[in-house]
């Protein structure tokens, strides 16, 4: 099977099933594969997402964030506070430098997740690899439930030549908390094509 031939999600989805339970995850795979197509007027944090990106990627001061409260949707405004303040205590008395992150892929024998990192931040010295996760408030994520997430970001095809010791993280950015874990073996591998296969079945039976 190909890869244009295979659904393709993006990470956020594929972390949105994973700590959902079963019945919420039959209804999320629904709203994948029926879904209109992407726009970025639906991404409800595309704005504030793309605005950490320039913040490191281009050296701005954090008078950024303040422009984008000033303009956002009022609808967002409250949510995008919590989040930014939350952001700038992620990074408060860190020494923090960007890198190109690239472009990733996951791909098993029937699915392929778009596994971008957002951020490429070599934090007090170390390098990582960052997916943003903004629904924390609403969604549990846990060192637990995330793990699956973790062994598909260090399993991931990616564009730029990455070496092996780069952390592979995600950022819960609602409680301020950075998952890393870059072992990888059988079970967590075994784990993560179980998920994958799951979503498969759904995905064909409904």
């Amino acid at each position: 099977m190909t890869n244009a031939t295979r659904p393709s999600v993006g990470l956020t989805q594929f972390i949105d099933f994973t700590i959902k339970g079963s019945s919420a995850r039959i209804n999320m795979v629904r709203k994948i594969k029926y879904q209109d197509d992407y726009h970025p007027s639906f991404d409800y944090w595309k704005q504030l997402r793309d605005v950490i990106i320039a913040f490191h990627e281009q050296n701005l001061g954090f008078d950024c964030f303040e422009k984008l409260v000033q303009n956002v949707d009022t609808r967002k405004k409250a949510n995008y506070i919590v989040a930014i303040k939350q952001y700038q205590k992620f990074l408060k008395g860190k020494d923090i430098s960007w890198f190109n992150p690239g472009k990733a892929t996951w791909i098993s024998n029937e699915l392929v997740v778009r596994s971008s990192p957002e951020l490429g931040l070599i934090i007090d010295g170390e390098p990582h690899l960052i997916k943003l996760y903004f629904k924390g408030k609403s969604e549990k994520v846990d060192r637990r439930n995330i793990s699956t997430t973790l062994t598909l970001l260090n399993t991931s095809v990616y564009e730029e030549g990455h070496n092996s010791h780069i952390s592979r993280s995600v950022l819960n950015l609602h409680k301020n908390r950075l998952f890393t874990d870059n072992a990888v073996n059988q079970d967590k591998l075994l784990a993560l094509q179980s998920e994958a296969a799951q979503f498969m079945y759904i995905w064909n039976n409904i």
